[in-house]
């Protein structure tokens, strides 16, 4: 395999994130599919000059994206700057529990075409389908499981001098990838010391929008952990993130959402009762 390096982004900034009366439409017309917000479109940007100014060798060589639309939307800068196309790839879809009142199935190529000029049929986007029941968090990080070997014999087999790859993909989906490509048991395990790469030497991997992972093979089958959620290339840093450790909620969802506003409440209260308190 001549595969050395891979790099898993998530996607932006959700529209559905803002203000409920500056929220479009799904453009797709898919429950749970949103576009980026204006914001978003302005991280995917900064994402893509980042790979960019990237040394050529270091450069992604293809792109494999969910098909959810907001990372599509994500990776088209990135694309349009390394003159890409892009393949969709259900194995990287979103996650979603079983107790979801809708799991939607994302748009195909022939939908997403009416939005995005550079998505290639070049590629069988099938090579897992995540369960129209929903998964759990277990059978999420059995989808990674299997999903690997499936993708890497497969990518051999249609690519095989291609050295560099990017995922653009969701929180959940981005930290089972990881997790399962490092051989750890669950989504939940803490990483271990030599895999601590960041400044503040995380235990877990970050998952805030536009943040980057990047694997590198060392050896027959032993990929290393190089960036854990790197956001430097971010005006604004890392935003958004989460973890299954964290939240009890989908990422993204209204739930999260709602659970991140009260959390940012309750720490500001705090905050101003010890302000009150230091006078």
């Amino acid at each position: 395999m001549t595969l050395k390096r891979i790099y898993i982004a998530r996607h932006g900034y959700r529209a559905n994130w803002l203000p409920i009366d500056q929220q479009p439409e799904n453009p797709t017309g898919i429950d749970s599919d949103p576009p980026l917000a204006p914001y978003g479109v302005d991280q995917s940007k900064e994402m893509g000059q980042y790979f960019y100014n990237l040394p050529e060798e270091e450069q992604p060589e293809l792109i494999f994206t969910s098909p959810f639309y907001r990372c599509v939307e994500t990776v088209e800068p990135t694309a349009k700057n390394l003159n890409l196309q892009v393949f969709l790839e259900r194995g990287i879809g979103e996650w979603y529990k079983p107790n979801r009142g809708i799991i939607p199935e994302p748009a195909d190529h022939e939908r997403l075409s009416k939005f995005f000029d550079n998505v290639s049929k070049d590629w069988d986007w099938a090579t897992i389908i995540p369960s129209l029941d929903g998964e759990n968090e277990a059978q999420i990080f059995v989808r990674a499981q299997k999903f690997w070997p499936l993708f890497l014999s497969k990518l051999n087999k249609q690519f095989p001098e291609v050295k560099t790859i990017l995922f653009v993909t969701h929180a959940a989906t981005k930290i089972a990838l990881g997790m399962s490509l490092l051989k750890y048991d669950s989504t939940r395990d803490l990483l271990r010391p030599e895999d601590r790469v960041d400044a503040q030497k995380s235990e877990r991997l970050q998952a805030s929008t536009c943040s980057v992972d990047l694997y590198e093979l060392e050896g027959r089958d032993n990929w290393k952990i190089h960036l854990n959620g790197y956001t430097d290339f971010l005006t604004h840093g890392p935003e958004m993130n989460w973890h299954f450790a964290s939240s009890q909620f989908e990422a993204g969802s209204k739930e999260d959402i709602e659970s991140r506003r009260k959390q940012k409440e309750e720490q500001d209260r705090a905050n101003r009762r010890a302000r009150q308190g230091r006078l």
